[in-house]
């Protein structure tokens, strides 16, 4: 019998339900050629096919829903690759893959193509957590795995802007005029939407399992990574699961593999160091009953083995977890506790980020799609979170935001901002006037001002200057025709000059983002 819930009767719950079960993800010309050539082989073996097919994860995705569609009839699940390919069978696998969109790379949102990427790290970690532990379902958890976060792929394919709201939640701003509390409630209702759509695609048991963990059996969830806390004293964690038989089941369960690996690797997007990657790594510690630090290890040589698989596949902008891997810990004076294995101690939040080290291939190739024509940008957002990563990806730089003018006013408004206190105006502030006064004068006279502090020209707005307090800051003008058009601010959060090279190429991105936006105008 099915462990899918009967959704036939379920009431509709949104007009993005809707979009997300229309939306018909495309693959890359190799992907889809590379696997049409192996399914006409003369030597076909069902194992080379399901492998290829787990290194392109749309295509695992739209196997497995046709192969869902098929299943539900039957009212049973599909559990494996090797089972959604067995009921389809060859042919019309071939067809399917052949009538799939197919784009080139470079024309998918770099949201998208990222959180494709997270997925693939998310196997690597549960392949090398569990394999051993759980060996007879070791294909139930790979499929699983992968496809766990499939509903959020169509999204970020869809509305890419979001993933990089996720991404400023992650560096602890928060959007102007939003609470924590709304930001909990809008991810609640967000995890009940891919559990639904989840459902509408007769997704593997084992997702829906990790979904209603997150969801109606939360409690149960948070239990375990209270008790998961407590590493330093494992005869106490043992004593609790004795005494509480309902989350020692829960814990134990196999399907537990695909959540703990997706929110391992979606924690080590963000930072090896922070509270989310090292609740991971204590869940995956006591579940597998070994020691934090031995999980610590593991993480680190499956984030390593990820990246060499993926290297060769994915384009330069793409963030692999393991690049970081050879930093030092954030410069506090301590050893933080994911390194150690500790409880972290509650702590106040920095004002600033940490410096970041530079990429300079990632900036090159965000410069040169800023560049490219007829460009890849289908909006304005799009193309300023794409100047937004070569800033503070591609440079290192820690504060950004770019402002452009307003037509009704001609006042520079801040865009997107990348790297400041939850506290401080972003999104949607006005810094200055962009025609009246001597500001825009001055900002006009250098493709790049230096300005520190204590040093400022007296025409330098106050908001200006609130938002650069404290550290030294570069401006950037965008001008045509002679008319300040926009503005890039940047910042490395510290007392000390940028070095030469580095103020170059924020001049550089400039050039590129004004080609890109009047691209953008032309063709609209």
């Amino acid at each position: 019998m099915s462990t899918h819930p009967n959704i036939g009767s379920k009431e509709v719950i949104g007009e993005l339900r809707q979009k997300l079960n229309a939306c018909v993800l495309p693959i890359t010309r190799d992907q889809q050629r590379q696997l049409v050539e192996q399914l006409e082989g003369d030597l076909l073996s069902i194992n080379e096919l399901t492998q290829a097919i787990m290194r392109a994860p749309v295509a695992a995705l739209h196997i497995c829903r046709a192969a869902g569609a098929a299943a539900r009839n039957r009212d049973v699940d599909v559990l494996t690759l090797e089972q959604a390919c067995s009921l389809l069978g060859t042919q019309r696998i071939a067809d399917l893959l052949k009538g799939i969109p197919v784009v080139e790379p470079d024309q998918l949102p770099w949201a998208y193509r990222q959180l494709l990427s997270i997925s693939e790290h998310a196997v690597s970690q549960a392949q090398g957590l569990f394999a051993n532990r759980i060996a007879r379902l070791w294909h139930e958890m790979s499929l699983a795995t992968l496809l766990f976060l499939s509903p959020l792929w169509t999204l970020a394919y869809l509305k890419p802007h979001l993933f990089e709201q996720w991404e400023r939640l992650n560096d602890g701003v928060l959007p102007d005029g939003v609470s924590r509390r709304q930001i909990a409630d809008t991810t609640a209702n967000g995890f009940q939407l891919v559990q639904l759509v989840a459902q509408d695609w007769w997704l593997p048991p084992w997702i829906l399992q990790g979904y209603r963990s997150l969801n109606a059996n939360r409690r149960t969830m948070v239990k375990a990574l209270r008790v998961a806390r407590d590493s330093a004293h494992p005869q106490e964690q043992q004593a609790q699961l004795d005494g509480d038989r309902e989350l020692y089941r829960w814990l134990t369960q196999p399907a537990n593999s695909a959540l703990i690996a997706n929110g391992m690797a979606l924690g080590t997007h963000h930072s090896w160091y922070n509270r989310h990657t090292s609740r991971w790594q204590k869940l995956s510690a006591l579940y597998l009953n070994i020691e934090v630090a031995d999980a610590q290890r593991l993480t680190h040589e499956n984030a390593v083995n990820s990246a060499h698989d993926q290297f060769t596949r994915c384009s330069n902008d793409i963030f692999l977890p393991a690049s970081t891997l050879p930093q030092p810990p954030p410069a506090t004076g301590k050893t933080p506790a994911a390194c150690t294995g500790t409880p972290p101690k509650a702590q106040p939040e920095p004002a600033r980020p940490e410096p970041r080290s530079a990429d300079p291939d990632l900036w090159r190739s965000l410069c040169l799609r800023l560049s490219k024509q007829p460009d890849s940008f289908s909006n304005l957002a799009q193309l300023l979170e794409c100047a937004q990563h070569a800033l503070i990806k591609g440079l290192g730089l820690t504060t950004c935001w770019i402002a452009l003018s307003s037509a009704r006013n001609h006042q520079l408004v801040i865009a997107v901002a990348s790297g400041f206190a939850s506290g401080q105006p972003l999104s949607g502030t006005a810094v200055g006037s962009s025609r009246e006064g001597h500001w825009p004068a001055w900002l006009r006279s250098a493709s790049c001002h230096e300005v520190q502090p204590q040093q400022a020209p007296g025409a330098m707005p106050e908001k200006v200057l609130e938002l650069g307090a404290g550290s030294i800051f570069y401006l950037a003008p965008l001008t045509h025709n002679e008319q300040l058009v926009g503005l890039i601010y940047v910042s490395n959060g510290s007392p000390q000059p940028l070095d030469s090279k580095r103020q170059q190429a924020v001049v550089k991105t400039a050039e590129c983002l004004h080609k890109a936006l009047l691209h953008l105008k032309q063709r609209a």
